[in-house]
């Protein structure tokens, strides 16, 4: 049977049951394990070799051929596993305590090894080589490495670099034309290049010794490999034509040997490699190998040492760009491939050499070595390629950031490349000429690069306040030089409002930048952006942008708020907003003058509350609330009406109630009137009725949620003079549209705002529209009603009147959603009248225990609890046990209580809630039933993302009902007979009742969790176990 495991011909068919895409999991199961146990036999590596020492057959059959590749994958990496294993169970590693039996099973085992590798190299340079896939070469060489680095016995100087040339010497096909040579050559790149990887990496284990000395061979070789082994081959690789597929293994070796090793840099620049690195960065091939090998030499120049390699590298990116450069003036598209890399590659360098040519260059002349290369990184950000110039971002941020802090001089010296800077990205966010008829796909790119560019340019310009300052000052200039174009009387040019609207799209990027104390400028600028004439869509939005972001400046000269905020404010919001100059990623977007009054209301509302404004935002909304028919006069997107609603709460939150009403009662007339003229056309099949008389819902909740609260007013809030004045109107459009869940949803949502924001002030308003609100629940049975019962109850007195009222509306509710339930039959039927039924219980027992225990209702809430305890609704099973731990949770409040407390008022409703749990937990037995029930749903009752909850709900009652009952309660349950859990096994019961109830697990919750889970596995194997009998 070994044998047969063992066997080629059981390996494939493993293989094809494994890969074959009519294999069930079960037969791919078994498939892995037989070849994961195949790895592990003694005869794995020499069954593996034979396999890869037979020739490829490629029969043209798909299935076959595939079959073949992967046979010859496994083989390779079965070797590979085979000499890790052995490696890491290795333990002849210490010399200083051989016995002579010792060292000779050590020299056999380093001639077995030996051979093996030279084994594998002969398979990788055999007459298959050039028809190997790369992945089993890879597996190969690997090989060879790891027993090179482990069995290799240096013989005088001899190093592993010298023994991968002595496997060349021996190889069983040996160099005697171009074909061999190359595939020769790609043996030993390959091995020399995963040498120091794999020294790296650790994945194979060697005792410490051993890995050291690995290391300290690839610190001491990597000249050597550098200098000698690799210009020899890449000599090579020039004088063959078959050998150029090598130069960009060629580049990743001469990579690998720069990262793990040591190499000088005066080795680094006369090797040649990388001169020959910068050349290939143009070759598809050897491209990305290329740009690996430039950024390792990159990464280690860090000491002064390295000055004339940095000098080399950046000479060499000078040179590059000249070269991409003549391509592009010759409108050659061969370099597309690459642009973008070498834009990374060049600003990755600039980056690690900031420190260098910064604080150690004095030059700074054109011709300059370092000019030369900042004027290179600048001619990729000019490309006209948005991801090309992105890339390059990231190096002038830090750039600037760090000559920030030198002295004057040395800053003037590169302010140069950084107004140049300025001005390429300037004319990089310009839009286009033909921008309208650009690809969506062209459009997005140039927004997401603007957007990025508005980053750049606010990380540019904040460094200083004297760097602000010049860019503010420099783009109004340019902005009031555009219109003083405009004065002249001259013919405009054609991308006269591109060239405006990109400074003040460079000006809102730094607004918060713009100085308060400015009275020349400012003043001079918005009067120009305020004109009507010459404009463009696309321009007014931008003002519109960069007006809402000068709150700042406004709230200090509020006197130009009324003449040049006012004209652009309502300009735009007259105009149509196209979306089609903004990026369409954001999905529909708010009006931009609507988001622009809400950012000035928000800074500057108190300046907004005079007649000109309110009068004027008061009528654009009547221009743009919902209309009959579901359309505006204007029309507005998203929630831009909303916005306005917003923005006029924002500025009668700085008056008084008094001063506010009058402005709301006209909003509400504007309002209601609509939902009156509505409902007197009411038709049962039109459904515009219910978006329009949602969103006015909406901007109701607004009103009432916005205008801050208020104490010590003789007028109540305005939103309760509105909402009792047109009561009658809401009635009769409920009883029209109730029925709907999304009007019913809005309508509950407003009265939960009033409650929640006006609490006590609302309680009279409140008592009048309960009927209302009774027969609103009775009709629907929907959940947002229950919200708005306990939004009540939160806000309301302790009076006997009042508490009273609620126990008679609480009791109905509770009584109409069970009944409704319980009609039904489930829970999940009703999943958010429950959670809201729930929510309610627990809010009341909080907020006003009394009402709770009055309206005698709890019994019947837990009775639900317990059919909740079933449920496999997430939802409704996460607001059940929130439900029941906030109960265990009001009981614990009285046994915590001093009883010197006791007397006072404030603990009477408490106390009387308090002495009904226990009744109802301890005399009538609820409690067993409950923890019955939690340990079900524990067992896959419930859904299993609520175990921590359970655990949390049955931990409470340790906590709050004392460790005595809560140890009687779970004795008493495992010795239940109609209890599952009580069938588990003798020891599994006696480990739960030993851990369950030490203050460790009471103490932590989370190896409370860990028990209860143990003990529920083994419940859950006595329920399968039942089942399978059944």
């Amino acid at each position: 049977m070994v044998a047969a495991v063992l066997s080629e011909a059981v390996v494939s068919e493993a293989l094809h049951q494994l890969y074959s895409p009519v294999s069930s999991p079960r037969v791919r199961r078994r498939a892995d394990s037989l070849l994961q146990q195949f790895q592990r036999s003694p005869q794995a590596s020499v069954t593996a070799l034979a396999v890869l020492q037979n020739p490829i057959v490629i029969t043209g059959n798909a299935e076959h051929d595939a079959l073949e590749r992967a046979k010859r994958v496994f083989s390779a990496s079965t070797i590979y596993f085979s000499v890790a294993m052995y490696i890491r169970k290795y333990k002849l590693d210490d010399v200083s305590k051989w016995t002579l039996q010792d060292r000779e099973q050590h020299e056999l085992v380093v001639k077995n090894f030996g051979q093996m590798a030279q084994n594998v190299w002969n398979v990788l340079t055999g007459p298959c080589g050039t028809q190997e896939e790369l992945n089993v070469q890879t597996y190969l060489a690997l090989t060879v490495a790891v027993i090179l680095l482990r069995f290799h016995e240096p013989q005088g100087n001899a190093t592993v670099i010298d023994a991968v040339e002595w496997l060349v010497k021996n190889q069983e096909h040996p160099i005697i034309d171009r074909t061999t040579a190359a595939l020769s050559n790609f043996a030993v790149l390959l091995t020399l290049k995963v040498i120091p990887e794999e020294v790296d990496n650790k994945r194979v284990k060697f005792a410490k010794f051993r890995r050291d000395h690995c290391e300290d061979m690839v610190q001491i070789c990597a000249a050597h490999v550098v200098r000698h082994v690799l210009p020899l081959i890449a000599g090579a690789i020039d004088a063959n034509e078959e050998q150029k597929q090598l130069g960009a293994l060629l580049l990743q070796t001469f990579a690998s040997w720069v990262e793990h090793g040591t190499v000088p840099p005066a080795v680094l620049m006369e090797c040649g490699l990388l001169d020959r690195a910068f050349c290939d960065m143009l070759l598809p091939s050897s491209s990305l190998s290329a740009m690996n090998a430039v950024r390792e030499v990159v990464r280690v120049c860090q000491q002064d040492e390295h000055a004339q390699l940095m000098e080399c590298i950046m000479h060499n990116f000078v040179i590059l760009r000249k070269k991409i450069q003549e391509c592009i003036a010759a409108n050659e598209k061969s370099l597309d491939f690459c642009v973008n890399d070498c834009a990374r590659a060049i600003s990755e360098c600039g980056q690690a050499f900031i420190t260098y040519f910064v604080d150690y260059t004095l030059n700074l002349q054109p011709g300059s070595l370092v000019y030369e290369f900042l004027d290179a990184i600048l001619f990729f950000t000019s490309l006209n390629l948005f991801n090309t110039s992105h890339e390059t971002m990231d190096f002038w941020v830090d750039f600037r950031t760090y000559i920030s802090g030198k002295y004057e001089q040395r800053m003037f010296g590169f302010e140069t490349f950084i107004s140049r800077l300025m001005n390429i990205l300037i004319e990089r966010t310009e839009f286009p000429k033909g921008f309208e008829d650009l690809s969506d796909a062209a459009k997005e790119r140039f927004f997401l690069f603007r957007s990025e560019a508005r980053n750049v340019f606010r990380a540019l310009v904040t460094v200083s306040v004297a760097s602000e300052d010049k860019f503010i000052v420099d783009a109004i200039h340019a902005v009031f030089q555009q219109y003083e174009i405009v004065d002249s009387g001259s013919p405009l040019p054609t991308n006269w409002w591109q060239h405006t609207e990109v400074y003040v799209h460079a000006l809102s990027a730094v607004s918060k930048s713009i100085r308060e104390e400015d009275t020349c400028l400012m003043p001079r600028l918005l009067g120009y952006l305020s004109r009507k004439e010459p404009s463009h869509r696309a321009l007014l939005r931008t003002i519109t942008i960069f007006l809402g972001m000068i709150g700042h400046w406004f709230a200090k000269h509020p006197e130009y708020l009324s003449n040049y905020a006012f004209e652009i404010i309502f300009y735009g919001l007259k105009t149509q907003d196209e979306l089609e100059y903004t990026s369409s990623q954001y999905g529909q977007k708010d009006h931009v003058g609507a988001v622009a009054l809400r950012k000035l209301t928000s800074r500057c509302g108190s300046h907004f509350f005079n007649p000109l404004w309110i009068e004027a935002l008061v009528d654009l909304y009547r221009l743009n609330c919902p209309m009959l028919g579901g359309s505006s006069k204007i029309c507005l997107t998203g929630d831009s009406a909303r916005l306005i609603v917003d923005s006029i709460c924002r500025v009668l939150t700085t008056v008084s109630y008094k001063d506010a009403l009058p402005v709301i009662d006209e909003l509400g007339a504007i309002i209601f009137a609509e939902l009156s003229a509505r409902c007197s056309q009411a038709n049962t099949y039109d459904e515009s009725p219910v978006e329009f008389l949602s969103e006015n819902l909406r901007h109701l909740f607004v009103l009432a949620t916005r205008i801050s609260v208020q104490l010590d007013q003789n007028t109540p809030h305005p939103i309760l003079c509105v909402l009792q004045r047109h009561w009658e109107i809401l009635k009769v459009a409920l009883s029209l549209y109730g029925c709907c869940e999304e009007v019913a949803e809005s309508f509950c949502t407003l009265l939960v705002g009033v409650f929640e924001s006006l609490r006590s002030q609302a309680l009279n308003f409140a008592s009048a529209i309960v009927p209302s609100l009774l027969e609103q629940f009775a009709n629907s049975h929907y959940a947002c009603y229950l919200s708005v019962i306990k939004s009540i109850i939160g806000c309301a007195g302790d009076d006997d009147a009042t508490s009273a009222s609620l126990v008679r509306v609480f009791t109905i509710v509770s009584e109409t959603s069970m009944s409704k339930i319980a009609a039904d039959g489930s829970v999940d039927q009703h999943s958010g009248l429950t959670i809201a039924l729930f929510t309610l219980v627990a809010s009341c027992g909080t907020h006003h225990p009394s009402i709770l225990a009055r309206s005698n209702q709890l019994e019947s809430v837990l009775a639900l609890a317990l059919h909740a305890l079933k449920s496999q609704n997430p939802d409704v099973g996460a607001a059940t046990l929130d439900f029941l731990f906030e109960l265990s949770s009001l009981y614990g409040q009285i046994i915590r209580t001093p009883d010197s407390l006791f007397q006072g008022p404030e603990l009477a409703g408490k106390l009387l809630l308090h002495e009904q749990i226990q009744t109802l937990l301890f005399e009538k037995d609820v409690q067993y039933h409950i923890l019955f029930a939690l340990f079900n749903a524990a067992a896959g009752g419930m859904a299993p993302n609520l175990m921590e909850k359970i655990a949390e709900v049955v931990r409470s009652c340790w906590v709050y009902f004392g460790r005595q009952r809560s140890e009687e309660l779970i004795n008493r349950l495992l010795s239940d007979r109609n209890f599952k859990g009580s069938q588990v096994s003798d020891r599994a019961r006696t480990e739960f009742l030993n851990y369950i109830s030490t203050s460790i697990s009471m103490e932590n919750s989370r190896k409370f969790k860990r028990v209860l889970n143990t003990f529920c596995d083994h419940f859950k194997r006595t329920l399968a176990e039942s089942a399978m009998l059944v």
